[in-house]
């Protein structure tokens, strides 16, 4: 794991061919904080997933296997510092061949400019606030995304939407931020910035 990896480290990385690089793109604008926020009284912690259970090639394909299977709810997913190996993905309790729909809240404590990045195995298609944040869609083994600087202009509770799948053997999933302000360290984001409400 990568846990609490320092910034400078990764444009290191990046130097060196892992994959890892410093997003050329503009700044991500234009998230929308959830309104009216959620109450803090129904929150619970973590992300609700509901599993789906099938050889999965890309991304896109979760969506149209829901449409017709249904799916299998999980165990709530505390934080996403998933880094296992051939171990069972996330909380489905099986080691291949699993699609994940994730959703829930995700909370951005103060305005400013926040980095994230993502490693993934296999594809995933992460959305906060409504903006497609991170997008590697087909199989891979374990890489980083670019780093992306996404600007929050309202402190809050944002919608997060995550597709993420596993085909075989390996399985990583892991979401990192850096806050306005930091000292340089990109670290797991936390527990408590994960919630979501009954029924999702």
């Amino acid at each position: 794991m990568l846990r609490g990896f320092g910034f400078a480290a990764l444009a290191v990385f990046v130097l060196s061919g892992t994959g890892l690089s410093v997003s050329a793109a503009d700044k991500i604008t234009g998230l929308e904080v959830s309104a009216p926020q959620p109450a803090v009284d129904q929150l619970q912690p973590g992300l609700a997933v509901t599993y789906y259970f099938n050889k999965f090639e890309s991304i896109g394909e979760i969506p149209g296997w829901a449409k017709y299977k249904p799916g299998v709810k999980g165990e709530p997913i505390t934080i996403l510092d998933y880094f296992v190996g051939d171990g069972d993905v996330l909380t489905s309790g099986r080691a291949d061949h699993v699609g994940a729909d994730i959703r829930g809240y995700m909370n951005f404590p103060v305005a400013g400019t926040y980095t994230i990045a993502m490693q993934s195995n296999d594809g995933v298609d992460l959305k906060i606030g409504g903006k497609r944040i991170v997008y590697d869609p087909d199989v891979h083994s374990d890489r980083f995304s670019e780093l992306i600087p996404v600007e929050i202009a309202t402190p809050g509770w944002y919608p997060l939407h995550l597709l993420y799948f596993e085909k075989q053997v390996t399985s990583t999933l892991e979401l990192y931020w850096l806050k306005p302000g930091g000292d340089g360290q990109l670290d797991f984001v936390p527990e408590e910035a994960f919630a979501h409400l009954p029924g999702e």
